[in-house]
């Protein structure tokens, strides 16, 4: 076997025993060779090394089969590799740090108007929240394996290339700015495909093989798990749902085309045909300061024409998740992001005609859970993307300061 092979099956059989024990949580390495199909001999020796970089460790638990044998068990050491995650939104900075088994050790949001900025000062910024998250999580810039960027629009994460964001102006070279101020490894991808893959990690799609996540707010993003695995599409950019046109010549959406979901369903487009219905009444507010916050809550304090148009939004996300659950058939779909805030003036219409566009056995097949939001989950995701990439190749990306 030459060289490369044999340092590429190896990297493989430590990815897949280092996998085992993350996704067990506990696990003995009689179970690992199971799992994995690798040998006893090599799970030993492969463990043996984990435990000496001090990525695992071992447990003993009392055995409920072997007359109080005790079992020796393998763990995730947390404090093995830390990452840090950073969403990039329109107007605001978000950052998470979390350690090797994905557990948040610090969180920080920073108000920044994305559009009216250099990418150069966006980057200082970036570092800035980055330095004050780790000084919380009583960590240094050394301990860092790895740092995560999520931000919307078509981006290709093998390359790091962003073809197009909606919040423009210079934050797609963002990953190289910040790779040569932080001298590490920086990952940029796209924001709903993060989540997904931290979901799948760490979240509601642990276990799960055949799932999808659709996000709302800004935008709408969407993820892909099919078999286990990330669907990126031939050219990383797949899964952008929230640009399917669903009314031709329908509501302009920030795409530049017309009538996609966006325009009806994100966080963006309410409020879009909110300011158009509150600018024909007399007295309105002023629509420059209107915020969807304040949509949401007129609605749900009686409003008429707002509780419509969240009635419509619901009703188109009815037929577009109709059409992914009879695309793909996913074990569940996860519908989260900052737009849940609407509850049921949105998932009730939804849920509603869910029923009307799928049959019995479709419906019954998929489970769709709405996802309560917290405003660190899109950076919590960044950093988990990371980790996903540290294991790869773990012996090789784990940074140790000292």
């Amino acid at each position: 076997m030459k060289a490369a092979n044999r340092d590429f099956t190896r990297e493989l059989n430590l990815f897949n025993i280092l996998n085992s024990i993350r996704e067990a949580g506990s696990i003995s390495r009689v179970e690992i060779a199971e799992k994995t199909g690798q040998s006893k001999a090599s799970v030993t020796n492969i463990t043996a090394l984990l435990i000496e970089r001090g990525l695992i460790y071992e447990d003993k638990v009392e055995s409920s089969t072997s007359r109080g044998r005790r079992r020796i068990m393998l763990m995730l050491n947390p404090d093995a590799a830390y990452t840090v995650g950073i969403k990039i939104a329109a107007f605001r900075l978000s950052f998470a740090v979390v350690d090797f088994v994905g557990q948040v050790k610090s969180t920080l949001s920073i108000p920044f108007r994305v559009g009216e900025r250099s990418a150069a000062m966006l980057a200082a910024v970036a570092e800035d929240g980055i330095l004050h998250c780790l000084e919380d999580a009583r960590l240094k810039l050394e301990d860092l394996s790895g740092c995560g960027v999520a931000i919307p629009g078509f981006v290709d994460s093998a390359s790091g290339t962003c073809y197009w964001t909606p919040i423009q102006n210079g934050s797609s070279n963002i990953r190289d700015l910040l790779a040569q101020r932080l001298d590490m490894d920086v990952y940029l991808e796209n924001d709903a495909n993060s989540f997904t893959v931290a979901s799948q990690w760490f979240g509601l799609g642990k276990g799960i093989r055949n799932f999808l996540v659709v996000t709302i707010e800004e935008g709408i993003g969407m993820g892909i798990v099919v078999d286990g695995k990330l669907y990126q599409g031939a050219t990383g950019i797949a899964a952008e749902f929230g640009h399917m046109v669903i009314v031709p010549d329908g509501e302009p959406c920030r795409c530049g085309k017309l009538g996609c979901f966006e325009a009806y369903s994100a966080d963006s487009g309410i409020l879009q045909q909110a300011r158009k219905l509150l600018k024909r009444r007399k007295n309105g507010p002023d629509q420059d300061m209107l915020t969807i916050e304040e949509v949401t809550r007129w609605a749900r304090e009686g409003d008429r024409g707002l509780r419509k148009i969240f009635q419509q939004s619901g009703e188109f996300l009815a037929r577009g998740v109709a059409g992914l659950i009879q695309i793909f058939n996913p074990e569940r779909v996860i519908i989260t992001g900052e737009g849940v805030r609407a509850g049921d003036l949105v998932f009730d219409p939804m849920h509603k005609l869910l029923g009307k566009y799928l049959n019995r056995q479709q419906a019954n097949s998929t489970q769709i859970l709405i996802q309560e939001w917290n405003d660190h989950d899109w950076a919590q995701g960044a950093a988990g993307f990371v980790l996903s990439e540290i294991y790869k190749s773990p012996l090789n990306k784990i940074q140790r300061s000292g």
